[in-house]
């Protein structure tokens, strides 16, 4: 596949393409082509001969074939993300892959583009294996194993620095985030998501408890691989924090089953498939959550939920808003003390 045709591609599906705009600084399909062609030149010592695939969520990814026979995954990150950010989350691969857990090798440091704000990074391609449905629940306990694996095997002490604490605790007395995307205008859009926000807050007041591990942020189905041994890849590296355990279980709770790149799949757990997800994850580590803990996971699930909705809400999908409908009918129950 051309490398501008899928750049072009993916700009047309977007319609107002505002990651390229705040990572390029372009919208420009051969501009953001020559871009990644200079990156691979300069950084990785071999011209792009081919592409995977493009695509454009929180920051823009191409998966291309290099001359000398490499296939390597390029991203471009937008301005907010920090080199010492990008650099910890790397470290955090480097480990994890020299023990064995299937995760990408980081190939290229934070680098600048030329004239940009922006950093780049560069990872080998890990052969992606089969997508699969997590709301089956082998495959569901599969995504928690792992998830418990993964924060095993990643030594707070030896790679969390530079990392950063995730939304729930790391925000101070703001309520949200800056939106992941720009498309997303929290500000704007208080007017009848006065009963997310309300939900929010109550989640945020839960007291913490448990110990800080190294957790993946962005645990969901459609970032992971399976091939007949079991998974077999997992992406996304740039979505790690150094946080309590139970907020990172419980963000993970929140959409784990989601693939959103597949029209009509229902990305939203169930109740039960939440409260099945954090035993699952129990059960692999060999012992429950205390009491507080378990508060904690369900909160910042909740909280998880809450932010989602908040996206559906900004703008202004078409109800039933999957989400949103969740955090009505689970919001309280998860909160409910237990």
């Amino acid at each position: 596949m051309d490398l501008r045709a899928a750049i072009d591609a993916e700009l047309t599906r977007w319609g107002d393409p505002v990651v390229e705009r705040a990572a390029f600084q372009s919208v420009d399909a051969h501009a953001i082509a020559q871009r990644l062609e200079r990156l691979c030149d300069e950084e990785l010592g071999a011209v792009i001969v081919d592409c995977a695939f493009y695509r454009a969520s929180v920051g823009c990814v191409a998966g291309v074939e290099l001359e000398d026979g490499r296939h390597v995954v390029l991203k471009v990150h937008q301005p907010m993300r920090s080199a010492e950010q990008l650099r910890a989350c790397a470290a955090v691969q480097a480990l994890l892959a020299a023990r064995g857990f299937p995760c990408p090798e980081p190939l290229l440091a934070p680098t600048a583009l030329a004239g940009l704000a922006s950093l780049a990074t560069a990872e080998s391609f890990l052969p992606p294996g089969d997508r699969r449905d997590a709301h089956e629940p082998q495959v569901r306990r599969a995504l928690a194993a792992a998830l418990q694996r993964l924060i095993a095997l990643a030594d707070p002490e030896r790679v969390a620095q530079g990392l950063t604490s995730a939304w729930f605790t790391g925000l101070g007395p703001r309520l949200w985030p800056r939106p992941h995307n720009a498309l997303f205008d929290f500000e704007a859009t208080t007017r009848g998501a006065e009963w997310i926000d309300a939900l929010a807050r109550r989640a945020r007041r839960t007291p913490l408890a448990g110990t800080k591990v190294v957790g993946h942020f962005d645990w969901r189905a459609e970032h992971v691989g399976f091939d007949g041994r079991g998974l077999c890849a997992v992406y996304d590296w740039d979505s790690l924090h150094h946080e309590l355990e139970p907020i990172a279980v419980g963000a993970a709770a929140h959409a784990f089953p989601a693939q959103h790149d597949r029209e009509g799949f229902p990305c939203a757990p169930s109740l039960e498939e939440i409260e099945a997800f954090i035993a699952d994850y129990e059960d692999a580590r060999g012992a429950a959550f205390s009491a507080a803990e378990g508060r904690l996971a369900r909160a910042a699930c909740v909280y998880g939920i809450a932010y989602t909705a908040r996206c559906e809400h900004a703008i202004d999908l078409p109800r039933p808003r999957p989400f949103g409908a969740l955090l009505e009918d689970t919001g309280g129950a998860l909160l409910a003390p237990k």
